[in-house]
């Protein structure tokens, strides 16, 4: 069966993630885990398997994923399945788009910081 797309996985190695790990399997979701020394890489070389392993930064200090080429109602599905499954929080998400799969690992995650950061001010 075809793969249904691919998740960059980001600090999900430890054994309170293999629950999800089982889920995007079940899914036929292709999983990539990204380590600090391929932060350099676009994100649309990442989803793609590809870049060359570079300097190693410090870790992202904490959780990220981002959903690569899923089709809306499985992205749906998928984020369902998580809230369900009653897994640890995972609030930096994010979906690969055109306007930032030439973003690095941590652009990518600045914006993710700014956007939460956007949110909270309006909440407060």
């Amino acid at each position: 069966m075809k793969n249904a797309g691919t998740i960059l996985m980001y600090n999900c190695s430890g054994p309170e993630f293999s629950r999800l790990r089982q889920i995007f399997a079940m899914l036929r979701l292709r999983m990539r885990v990204v380590e600090p020394d391929r932060y350099h890489v676009s994100l649309g070389e990442l989803s793609q398997g590809k870049g060359e392993p570079g300097e190693r930064k410090e870790p992202l200090p904490e959780v990220m994923l981002v959903f690569c080429g899923l089709p809306k109602a499985l992205l749906n599905q998928v984020l369902e399945v998580i809230r369900v499954a009653k897994l640890p929080p995972i609030p930096m998400k994010a979906v690969l788009t055109t306007a930032n799969q030439e973003w690095d690992t941590l652009q990518l995650y600045e914006e993710l910081c700014k956007e939460r950061e956007s949110v909270a001010a309006e909440q407060a």
